[in-house]
């Protein structure tokens, strides 16, 4: 995406750009949700930081009877102790809990604020991350393994696809819809009374982790929306389109000064040995300049992760049920290896293709090569995914009755030809007895 891809060159001179991870197991609205948004969040942080505790992030206007280290004193407290905010136009009440109800908490806390907020948007990844990691198989691992491959030599390239087919074969026939640990038997009876088909028993483990990671992404960022449409105490349906539309105008398009206020008072009491001296003071909070615009950004930003996170998972919802993309992704290379030609795709040969992905692979299988796919290129795949159909076809043959004679190379679909390119008869006559069960 164009977006990603502009994100990707500003953030790469500073070393934090995606392109030094070795395998890519989300898209590229997941990578917006957990690692742009925390790297702009970082930024905030970084900027209000610095001008809270390096520049200075509170000026009070004192009176010239108090010395410099007094002044400098009362700085201190007003920032420590809050401030209120009076609008300009209104006297200053002489009721103090009137004044302190105005009272401004939040300004020293919003560098630990954009933190937590930064934490929020991680947890879904680390979700994936620590979930996936339990499925079985070393996903990492066994992407980085094949995209190793094109620096191997032909031998070994091809021993080691095989390897990375033969694993991902196992893996799929491991699952089966068994328990085991402690009151196995039992949990086995009520599973088969409420079974709700989900987990790794049932080989939709992976691609179930997906739906409730992006759901989570989507509750992550609709609820960092909402918190802060509470905080800039704003209409959330409107309060972008008033941005907008004051800033076409040419009006002041900032926040209202009730949130951000960048002139406060402060009340401040200068203890003496006889009594207590009490001041005013008139503070400016330049911080609140950066907090203004900070916000403002994130609140845009936010709102288009939480579009996008929601036509996110409403993708996800209707292409994961649907049987007719996972049949296509294992045509589309087999047809690459020559294996599923127009000329050949009779009834048997659909049909082992059917129970090749519905019943082997299920979506968890589907899922792992797909992702695998994105990682190390078509050409790699289509050997994986060569190597996986001849494995599992030999043993459809071999299950059924064993009559099928063994091809010169029994990982060669070739081998089943004739010589002008078509299926032998003794293939088709083979084909023709078995019933693929």
């Amino acid at each position: 995406m164009v977006l990603v891809k502009i994100l990707d060159k500003v953030l790469g001179p500073i070393g934090v750009y995606e392109g030094h991870r070795t395998v890519f197991d989300d898209n590229f609205v997941d990578r917006l949700c957990h690692y742009y948004t925390i790297i702009g969040l970082f930024f905030g942080t970084i900027l209000v930081g610095t001008a809270e505790y390096v520049g200075n992030p509170i000026e009070c206007w004192c009176p010239n009877e108090l010395s410099p280290d007094e002044v400098k004193y009362v700085n201190f407290v007003c920032w420590v102790q809050n401030t209120y905010y009076i609008p300009p136009f209104k006297p200053v009440p002489y009721e103090y809990e009137f004044r302190y109800s105005n009272t401004i908490f939040y300004y020293q806390w919003v560098p630990l604020i954009l933190l937590i907020m930064a934490v929020i948007c991680k947890f879904p990844r680390l979700v994936w991350k620590y979930m996936s990691n339990r499925c079985g198989v070393g996903i990492k691992k066994l992407v980085e393994l094949a995209k190793q491959t094109h620096l191997n030599s032909k031998e070994d390239r091809e021993q080691k696809l095989k390897f990375v087919a033969q694993y991902i074969d196992k893996w799929c026939l491991n699952v089966r819809a068994h328990r085991s640990g402690i009151f196995a038997p039992t949990r086995e009876q009520a599973a088969s009374l409420c079974d709700i088909g989900c987990g790794r028993h049932h080989g939709n483990y992976l691609i179930s982790i997906r739906i409730m990671v992006r759901i989570m992404y989507f509750a992550v960022s609709f609820g960092l929306l909402f918190f802060l449409n509470e905080f800039l105490q704003n209409d959330i349906y409107i309060y972008g389109y008033d941005v907008i539309n004051k800033f076409l105008a040419g009006q002041d398009w900032s926040l209202n000064h009730v949130r951000f206020p960048r002139v406060t008072l402060c009340d401040f009491d200068l203890r003496q040995l006889s009594n207590i001296q009490r001041y005013t003071m008139q503070c400016v909070l330049p911080v609140n300049l950066y907090n203004e615009k900070l916000f403002i950004i994130l609140w845009f930003w936010m709102t288009l992760i939480s579009v996008m996170s929601f036509l996110n998972v409403l993708y996800t919802l209707i292409v994961a049920p649907m049987k007719k993309p996972r049949k296509n992704f294992i045509k589309k290379y087999l047809r690459l290896n020559e294996i599923y030609e127009k000329r050949e795709r009779d009834a048997l040969t659909k049909k082992l293709l059917q129970k090749f992905v519905e019943l082997h692979l299920k979506h968890d299988g589907i899922f792992l090569l797909q992702l695998m796919s994105n990682n190390v290129g078509s050409a790699v795949m289509g050997d994986v995914i060569k190597h996986l159909w001849d494995l599992y076809r030999d043993r459809q043959f071999q299950i059924n009755n064993g009559t099928v004679p063994k091809p010169a190379d029994k990982n060669s679909y070739v081998s089943y030809r004739s010589s002008n390119g078509t299926l032998s008869k003794e293939y088709k006559k083979t084909l023709a007895n078995e019933s693929f069960v």
